[in-house]
């Protein structure tokens, strides 16, 4: 019984977090593609504001995601992936409010 409701939660978490990277992904592609609009459009500031946008939001969820698989199979090297996405994605903010500061 223990080993069957392990088994389930594994398998939740697991689909849990194959959704959230594909939803991170999807943002990315979304994003992009809204970026290059704005490019097209001669709208540079609004390109850029899109695409960080973008990357903060899916970088949120790709943190998400490897948390849940840190929970599932912790090792060194899953705590080593959620530490590097972290620095990435509070790298960006950083970068985002100094950009913010300058306009």
């Amino acid at each position: 019984m223990y080993q069957s409701l392990e088994h389930i939660f594994q398998l939740i978490m697991r689909y849990g977090i194959l959704l959230l990277e594909i939803i991170g992904a999807l943002i990315i592609l979304y994003y992009s593609a809204k970026s290059v609009f704005f490019l097209l459009r001669q709208e540079h500031q609004k390109s850029r504001s899109a695409m960080t946008d973008g990357i903060t939001t899916s970088l949120t969820l790709l943190l998400g995601s490897e948390v849940l698989n840190t929970i599932i199979a912790p090792g060194w090297t899953e705590i080593g992936m959620t530490c590097a996405i972290l620095l990435m994605r509070a790298g960006v903010s950083i970068l985002l409010k100094w950009e913010s500061k300058d306009e």
